[in-house]
Formats: structure tokens, sequence, C-alpha cells
């Protein structure tokens, strides 16, 4: 599974930074200009720069609750960037979508809600493509937001903790990751498919772009 792949990484990410080199990656956070780093979080991810890394490193200069306000932040930058950016990156959208066998539908308000969450939810496409989407699919700026905001933050959690860990390691703090981790992963197969199975939007595969 994508999440338990993601997962792996970052848990690596935090052992290695912990047990070989943690002092020099403690050392280097901390050292991290915050201007540097939070004008990187703000606009990197328009780029299709890994949101995770990001996340990785804001829980890891600012500590949880800190980079989660930093991280609502964020994300309502992104968000209301990307909508109107979405038509000057509709070529290499559209390629990407091409590339995964999707074709970008044309949806009215009421298939919106659905198409809008499941996308958000989706495993295996990137930040910024979910991100893109919405716009070039026709669905309008109020749900796209009310749907992916709240989907990304819920799923930003992980990598802010997993940051934090990289300063604090230890078990009982990896333990509650892992079962966060199994949790949010259970949840968004669930939902993604029943999503699908309800149909109440036009798959991407079956809609002419």
């Amino acid at each position: 599974m994508i999440v338990a792949s993601v997962v792996g990484i970052a848990a690596l990410f935090a052992l290695i930074t912990h047990f070989g080199g943690g002092d020099r990656w403690k050392e280097m956070m901390h050292s991290l200009p915050p201007a540097i780093l939070l004008t990187a979080f703000a606009l990197l991810p328009l780029t299709g720069f890994p949101v995770t890394l990001l996340l990785l490193a804001v829980g890891a200069r600012f500590g949880f609750w800190a980079g989660l306000g930093l991280t609502a932040a964020a994300t309502a930058v992104h968000l209301v960037a990307s909508y109107p950016l979405s038509s000057i990156f509709r070529r290499p959208v559209t390629a990407l979508l091409k590339k995964a066998g999707w074709t970008l539908p044309r949806l009215d308000r009421r298939s919106a809600w659905p198409f809008s969450t499941w996308l958000a939810l989706a495993p295996g496409l990137s930040y910024s493509l979910k991100n893109y989407t919405p716009a070039l699919a026709a669905v309008p700026f109020s749900i796209y937001f009310i749907t992916y905001y709240p989907i990304h933050m819920f799923t930003a959690v992980l990598g802010l903790l997993l940051g934090g860990a990289t300063m604090n390691f230890s078990w009982p703090v990896a333990a509650g990751l892992a079962g966060y981790a199994i949790v949010m992963g259970v949840l968004t197969k669930i939902l993604t498919d029943r999503l699908r199975e309800s149909r109440a939007f036009a798959m991407p595969s079956s809609t002419p772009a």
C-alpha cells in the first residue's frame, strides 16, 4: 500500500536521524532560519516538491502544535494559489492523469462534492497533482476548499509527528505513530471505496476530457 510505503520510509528516516547522525540533524534543524523554511513550505508544494519532506522539517523545527498552526496557514495558501494556477499547468496535469489511466471529467455541482472528496483521499497521487485537478474538472472553489482542507490537515498530522520524533525519539512515540498511520490508512481505504461504489460521480476513466 502507498500509505504503508510512505510510513516505512518516514519511520526509517526517523530511526536513521536518531541513531546515525542524530545530533547533526538536530543541530541543522535548530540552526535552520524559520523564514527560509516557512517560505519553502508556502511555495515549494506549488511546484510539485514533496510536501511530506517539508512537514517532517516543520515538525522537527517547530514541534507539533506550532507546526500544526503553520501547516494550517500553508495549506490554505496552497489551495488558494493552486486553483487559479491550474490553468497554467493544464497540459502537464492532464498528461500525468492520462499516464495514470485517467481522463479529466467535467462535473456539475452535485457530483463535484463526492469527486473532490474522493480525489483528496485517493492514494498514489502527489499533493500538487491533487490540488491542481479539481479546478480543471470544473469543481467550484468553495467545494474544493471545504473538502480538501480538512483532509490535507488530517493527513499532515503524521508528517508533523514524525518530524518531531526525529528530535525526541522514543519507542512509545514510534508505536503511537504506527498506530495512527494504520488507522489513517484503513479509514482512507474505507472512505475511498464507499465513494467509488456510490457512483455518485463520473469516474475519471469513464468520462471524456
